[in-house]
Order: C-alpha cells, then sequence, then structure tokens
C-alpha cells in the first residue's frame, strides 16, 4: 500500500509537471500565433493603422489649442477648422525646407561625408589599425548617397506606389484628425466607459493618459531644441559648413528615442571632420557625447518628470521593432504606444483588484 500510494504519488507530480510545461507550450504556441497574424493584419492595414495612430496622438496633443478657442467663444467646427490650416501650412511648410534644403544641399552633404569617411580610414591607416570597416562603410556611401543627391522629390515621383501609399495615408489621418479635434470629448467618454472599470476610474485613466502624451512629447520637444541648439553653437564656433542641414538633421533623430541623437551627432561629426580636419571633427564628437549623455539626463528629469518612461532596453527594443514596421514613424510612436499601453494596463489591473 504505501509503494503504491508513493507511486501515486510520483506519477501526480509527473503529471503536475507535464500539465504545467504544456500550459506553457500552449501559451508559447499562442503568442507566436498573435505575433503572426498582426504582422500579416500589419502587411495589409499598415496604410490605416499608421495614420490613425499618428492622428490619434497629434490629436490629443493639439485639443488644448482647441479648447481654448472653444472657450472663448469660437465655435468648435471653425476652431477645428483654423487649427487644420495652420497644420496644413506647417506640414507644407516643414516638407518644403527639407526637400528643398536636402535637394540643394544633397551633392555637398555627399561630397563631405565621403570625405570625412575617407579622413576616417586614411586616419585608422596611419594608425597601422585594420580599415576594412572604414573601407566598406566608404564604398556602403558612395553606393548610397546617389538616391539621396537626386532629391527626395525626384525620388517619390519616379516611384508612384510610395507617393500613391504617402498621400493615401495623408488623406486617411488628415480626416480622422480633423474628426478627433471636432469631437467635443465623446470618444474620449466612449472609450473611458468601455475599459471595463466604474466611469469614474476610467475617465482618471485617460485623462492620465492624455496627460502623459502630451508630457512625453513637450519633453522630447524641450530636448530636441536644447541639443539642437547646443549643436549648432557648437558647428558655428567651430566654423563647420552646411550647419542649417545639421540643425534640421539633430533636431529630427531627436525625436527617434534611444539612438536617435547619437545619429545626429555622427552626422555632424562627420561633417566636421571631413570640412575643419581631425582636430574639430574630435571636439566635435567630445562635445556631441557630452551632449547627448551628461547633459541630457538633467534636462530629461526636467522635461519629462513622471511621465511615459520605460526602461532602456525596453525602450530601445520597441523602437527597433517600430522602426522596422513603420519606419521612421514608428521609431518615434513605438515607446510612447508602448508606455501607454503598459500604463493603462497597470491602471486597469490596479482598478479591478
Amino acid at each position: 500500500m504505501v509503494e503504491d500510494s508513493r507511486r501515486g504519488e510520483a506519477v501526480s507530480k509527473e503529471g503536475s509537471w507535464l500539465w504545467r510545461w504544456g500550459q506553457k507550450s500552449w501559451l508559447f504556441l499562442g503568442i507566436v500565433g498573435a505575433v503572426v497574424i498582426f504582422g500579416m493584419a500589419y502587411s495589409k492595414a499598415h496604410q490605416i493603422i499608421i495614420p490613425l495612430v499618428i492622428a490619434v496622438i497629434v490629436g490629443i496633443l493639439l485639443e488644448p489649442p482647441v479648447d481654448f478657442m472653444t472657450r472663448h467663444h469660437v465655435p468648435r467646427w471653425l476652431a477645428t477648422l483654423v487649427m487644420m490650416v495652420l497644420i496644413v501650412m506647417v506640414v507644407a511648410g516643414l516638407v518644403t525646407v527639407i526637400v528643398y534644403g536636402i535637394s540643394t544641399q544633397a551633392s555637398a552633404i555627399g561630397a563631405q561625408v565621403e570625405r570625412g569617411v575617407d579622413k576616417v580610414k586614411s586616419w585608422l591607416d596611419n594608425m597601422e589599425v585594420s580599415g576594412g570597416f572604414a573601407e566598406w562603410a566608404r564604398e556602403q556611401v558612395e553606393k548610397a548617397w546617389p538616391s539621396v543627391t537626386n532629391g527626395i522629390a525626384s525620388e517619390l515621383a519616379g516611384g508612384v506606389h510610395g507617393l500613391t501609399s504617402f498621400l493615401v495615408g495623408a488623406f486617411i489621418g488628415f480626416f480622422i484628425l480633423m474628426f478627433i479635434l471636432a469631437d467635443d470629448g465623446s470618444i474620449k467618454r466612449f472609450v473611458a466607459g468601455h475599459l471595463g472599470v466604474p466611469k469614474k476610474t476610467g475617465d482618471m485613466i485617460m485623462n492620465e493618459v492624455y496627460t502623459s502624451i502630451r508630457g512625453y512629447f513637450r519633453g522630447t520637444t524641450i530636448i530636441a531644441i536644447v541639443d539642437t541648439i547646443l549643436i549648432t553653437v557648437v558647428c558655428l564656433i567651430l566654423r563647420v559648413p552646411l550647419v542649417g542641414a545639421i540643425a534640421l538633421v539633430s533636431f529630427i533623430t531627436c525625436f527617434i528615442p534611444s539612438f536617435g541623437g547619437y545619429i545626429g551627432g555622427g552626422f555632424a561629426v562627420i561633417i566636421a571632420l571631413a570640412s575643419r580636419g581631425l582636430t574639430a571633427g574630435l571636439i566635435m564628437l567630445a562635445l556631441a557625447i557630452f551632449i547627448h549623455t551628461v547633459m541630457q539626463n538633467p534636462v530629461q528629469a526636467i522635461a519629462y518628470g513622471r511621465t511615459l518612461q520605460l526602461h532602456p532596453l525596453l525602450a530601445l527594443l520597441v523602437t527597433l521593432v517600430g522602426a522596422v514596421f513603420g519606419g521612421i514613424f514608428g521609431a518615434i510612436l513605438a515607446v510612447p504606444v508602448t508606455a501607454v499601453v503598459i500604463k493603462v494596463s497597470g491602471e486597469l489591473k490596479r482598478a479591478r483588484e
């Protein structure tokens, strides 16, 4: 009897072990299946998903000015119309500046970049360090840069499919944004009422999400402005050419979390190295590292406060995934979207306990 009892306990433990691993296996297969389904759905609907996410975030950011005009006796539809006209003007101006700037300076920028890479290779050769990587980098620049020297406008014109996709996405995002700004809060109340928690708790969660998103992008903009000003001042002191292009690249890349600032800093270092020599390049490198590490930490603490903060490794991973699926827009939006999902999930879990 004792042996039978022990044998039964062993079978029970073995069964429990198999049961646990069986559950984990099915959970893993479920996650893999969900990822595959999401990838397939995204590949079919990315022209709607990306404009939708962008429109929602931009709508959250621009809702306060519309509310301000509404509080001062401006009809909601008129306030929305004014804001949409301003958005079109700003976007058109930015696109014009970027396209014109790159189109007119692409040859000069390309020459400076190639010269900078050649100087790095020569410097490594003089130090008897293997220049294989620098040679590879120089070859890649020579292959890739002709597509830039033709200008973004000509590239879009030559790629009808890419231009059509961009226009379709912009059209969808424009009208989604218009409806979000024209809404008097019913969308927000609808979402808050369908979170599976009491209405008061749902309203509180939505308010926290709105506040966090606004705080994140306000903080990112402050950091981008500070970094761009510092990089520009250093370029002017060192008399580095193409200051406008460097400032533009630095500002835009600062919106890419984790490594975006280093892309802009690296671009400035290469231009400084090519145009002003090794000493200027090393000075720019040291100051770029200082700006994007030592100085950025206190600026982030002031700019972000307690809004939408993720572990640096998680932020890096979701940024890379966002870049793979959504390009530069995916890289910019991946961190705030992930942080919002985590924040809402945590708030819902606490509300249901």
